[in-house]
């Protein structure tokens, strides 16, 4: 029986609940259990009552808006991974907020936790320094549900959507062991679990590997990686390098074809993410390990939606599986010397 103008009263009456259950139903449906969420939206379509979403936005701050941080958008890959996401929170009904820390800064980070914190957002993406910034807490506890994006969680302390690095760089360097190269070079973060699992391969295989440290992860860094590489003795010089991704790698082989090397005959070159840099921009087409990008952002926002839906949901983590896509950059067998 339909009530003209009906308000939360006349759906708390309905549902027999209090007026406050009504407005957390509304608007922190994760406090309410799923039963007691079905009889008040019961009660709500037997009352005809319809919630006034731009009146809720401006009562608690809030509109239906997840958060999306990442380490830079001037990266393929995290712009890859925004397409995904706001195709699912445009399919949810959902806004999507874009923010990033200009390539993981810890002083930008921290602020821009503090203004979310403030703003109260309604989920959170985050691919965070630390995966349990003190700050992450202190959003939790107003109701915010967080999902990090690219890193493990340990214990599942809270929910993850990331791709199996560890196994990336096993297949990255696999495949240029099988190449026949031995003396391999990786560019990127010695913590990196892409370096972790193409230094199990490599040692497996009776191989070496060079580890080379960036300071970021922009083309930059590749083209001093690329420098450092074709200053060493012919002798003294890897024959194929396992870029951290696409960035590090067109900037590696931009630096050692300048200075006269060859890729792949003078030296073998593979990137990570698989974005559009490896098959159309790089000068050389880069042999990469493929991530889905567009999928990870999408099952990011779907959990961070389940999340904000149901309280004491258990944390996930979902894992994509990575996939080489071999190339130009490697497609030749390393000669021996």
């Amino acid at each position: 029986m339909a009530v003209a103008r009906a308000t939360i009263r006349d759906v708390a009456r309905v549902a027999g609940v209090s007026d406050g259950t009504v407005s957390n139903t509304l608007n922190r449906p994760h406090l309410v259990n799923a039963e007691t969420r079905d009889r008040v939206m019961r009660a709500m379509a037997e009352v005809g009552y319809v919630p006034n979403a731009a009146a809720r936005a401006l009562r608690n701050g809030r509109s239906r808006t997840i958060g999306l941080v990442v380490l830079d958008f001037g990266n393929p890959f995290f712009a890859d991974v925004a397409t995904g996401a706001e195709q699912a929170a445009t399919e949810a009904g959902a806004d999507l907020a874009l923010f990033d820390t200009g390539l993981g800064r810890h002083d930008r980070e921290d602020r821009l936790l503090r203004h979310l914190a403030e703003r109260r957002l309604d989920g959170l993406i985050i691919t965070p320094n630390d995966v349990d910034h003190p700050r992450f807490a202190t959003i939790e506890e107003r109701g915010t549900p967080i999902v990090v994006l690219g890193r493990e969680v340990p214990s599942r302390r809270r929910s993850s959507v990331r791709s199996d690095d560890t196994l990336g760089g096993e297949l990255a360097a696999r495949h240029l062991l099988d190449s026949g190269h031995r003396h391999l070079a990786f560019v990127g973060w010695r913590h990196d679990e892409r370096y972790q699992g193409a230094g199990h391969v490599t040692t497996a295989g009776g191989a070496h590997l060079t580890w080379i440290g960036v300071d970021s992860d922009g083309i930059g860094d590749g083209l001093a990686a690329g420098a450092r590489l074709t200053a060493l003795p012919a002798a003294e010089r890897p024959t194929a390098v396992f870029c951290a991704n696409d960035l590090i790698a067109t900037g590696v082989i931009q630096a050692v074809t300048r200075d006269g090397l060859r890729v792949p005959e003078d030296l073998a070159v593979v990137g990570f993410d698989d974005t559009d840099l490896a098959s159309a921009a790089c000068a050389v087409e880069l042999t990469s390990v493929h991530q889905a990008a567009a999928e990870i952002g999408q099952a990011a926002v779907r959990l961070v939606l389940e999340e904000m839906s149901a309280a004491g949901r258990t944390p996930r983590d979902v894992v994509f599986e990575p996939e080489l896509v071999v190339r130009e950059s490697s497609a030749t067998r390393v000669r021996q010397r």
